[in-house]
């Protein structure tokens, strides 16, 4: 297989690291290797703290806020609960590593994101509950008809399916995503400043 020639132009860059640049990506991807411990359950909060504390003494500071960057790039609106902790728990763990830390001020926007989390699960169960209540109504004369008429139908599936298929659910869900998205996109950005 023949590469194209950008390709090769950019393999041939990948050899040109310089020896800072080999030592910063061993230095990240052993990060990687210890966060990825820590997602798994292999380490605690506790071990994770040690063991960043331990590297901060051999090379500074940065290694902690890379290792908080690291953390902070795995939130996501959706996650759920205990992955929320697990992350937030790190991060407020690693800064009290810090010289200099500032906690309460992250702590507050932990807070915050998880507040917008939990409004963000509420305002869709909700909606949706209502969407099934209208749909269920609709799909009850339907149901008896089909009865009359000696068929079978699966309400369950079909209220889900009806719900999923409007387009006033569909509106819904890409507003509601859309605001909420920007809001913890706002506050991914102050936790970046902060760290």
């Amino acid at each position: 297989m023949e590469l194209s020639p950008l390709a090769k132009e950019r393999l041939a860059k990948i050899g040109d690291l310089s020896s800072e640049e080999k030592e910063r990506m061993r230095q990240s991807e052993e990060l990687d290797s210890m966060l990825s411990e820590y997602f798994k359950g292999n380490l605690n909060s506790e071990d994770l703290w040690k063991k960043l504390k331990a590297l901060k003494e051999q090379r500074g500071e940065p290694v902690i806020k890379e290792a908080q960057a690291k953390l902070v790039d795995t939130l996501r609106l959706q996650m759920d609960q205990v992955g929320l902790a697990q992350r937030r728990n790190a991060i407020l763990a690693i800064e009290t590593i810090k010289d200099e830390g500032k906690y309460s001020s992250l702590e507050l926007i932990l807070d915050s994101i998880e507040t917008l989390r939990q409004k963000y699960t509420q305002v869709k169960k909700q909606t949706y509950e209502q969407f099934k209540v209208g749909i269920e109504r609709q799909l009850q004369a339907v149901t008896q008809e089909a009865i009359k008429r000696g068929m079978k139908i699966d309400v369950g599936s079909s209220v889900e399916a009806n719900i999923k298929a409007s387009p006033q659910w569909k509106s819904f869900i890409s507003e509601h995503d859309k605001a909420s998205e920007e809001t913890f996109n706002s506050y991914i950005a102050r936790l970046r400043e902060l760290i």
